[in-house]
């Protein structure tokens, strides 16, 4: 099956070996040197994950393009809605210009064993079958993330450039990105069995969609563009604590101002997360 999407000069072709599953709703977006494609894998078991890669027109679909990060690509993707794909153009050709075609190609790779399902359950440790038991645990988890998250700007902001020359500082922002990646793992891991709890415990449609568009703009726009975007500098940091750049001074500079920027655009995108999820958390508990 193959979907298109376009923007402007961007295609996009969209192809997996599945059968039942399907890739639905591909939406390109071209944000300044990046390309982010959207895209669903819907129809899927739940046991099922799946290996995702990118490869466009230009050598005519040969190679996986390499500089690609987000929730919607690799060796291990759980299907769901708003995957998303980030391509750091310049970090692969030097030029991206006309009109090229994308290619996403998603196969079965494995199935989440039963042990790791059992795990899962066992982690929780809790047998939720009302709404107050589950509004602790989803206020709890969404109240750490931001919490995490606002860490993780934070050490940006205050360590990114001086982490090029110290180590105490590339430790604490290491440390930071990490802290960060475990309250998003567990959010990511729960988005599903939370939005199940709200349908069934609220029973109220509007509150179970915006419910839905919370998780949505929380594990989609915020991590998979922002977070990950940002996230994408350790990689400039190490080389140019590790002296594997050219004219250093430059790339410092260059990056100083990318770190600025990106931590501009991921403290407005937490603002409205966190004006977002009080709103609905006072609403949840108030019914």
């Amino acid at each position: 099956m193959k979907t298109h999407g376009a923007l402007c000069l961007l295609g996009l072709l969209c192809h997996h070996g599945l059968h039942a599953q399907r890739i639905t709703n591909v939406t390109p977006e071209a944000v300044g040197d990046k390309i982010i494609i959207r895209y669903d894998i819907e129809q899927s078991k739940e046991d099922q994950l799946f290996e995702v890669a990118l490869y466009y027109s230009k050598d005519k679909f040969s190679q996986t393009l390499r500089n690609v990060s987000g929730n919607g690509v690799g060796s291990a993707v759980s299907f769901g809605k708003d995957l998303v794909i980030i391509w750091d153009v310049l970090q692969d050709v030097p030029e991206l210009t006309g009109e090229f075609t994308f290619e996403v190609r998603a196969f079965i790779k494995s199935k989440i064993t039963a042990a790791t399902t059992m795990v899962s359950a066992s982690d929780r440790n809790v047998s939720v079958t009302n709404k107050d038991e589950a509004y602790p645990l989803i206020s709890n988890t969404l109240t750490d993330y931001i919490n995490e998250a606002k860490d993780f700007k934070d050490a940006f902001q205050m360590l990114g450039v001086q982490a090029t020359e110290s180590r105490q500082a590339l430790a604490k922002l290491t440390e930071a990105t990490e802290q960060y990646n475990r309250a998003f793992e567990k959010l990511n891991k729960e988005r599903l069995t939370f939005e199940k709890y709200v349908a069934t415990f609220w029973k109220s449609e509007v509150q179970t969609l915006e419910f839905k568009s919370l998780m949505d703009y929380a594990i989609g726009d915020l991590h998979s563009v922002n977070v990950l975007t940002l996230n994408q500098k350790i990689a400039t940091i190490n080389d140019i604590a590790n002296s594997r750049v050219k004219r250093p001074g430059e790339v410092k500079k260059e990056l100083a101002k990318d770190i600025s920027e990106e931590v501009l655009r991921l403290d407005k995108r937490l603002q409205e997360l966190e004006r977002r999820t009080n709103r609905i958390l006072y609403t949840l508990s108030q019914d």
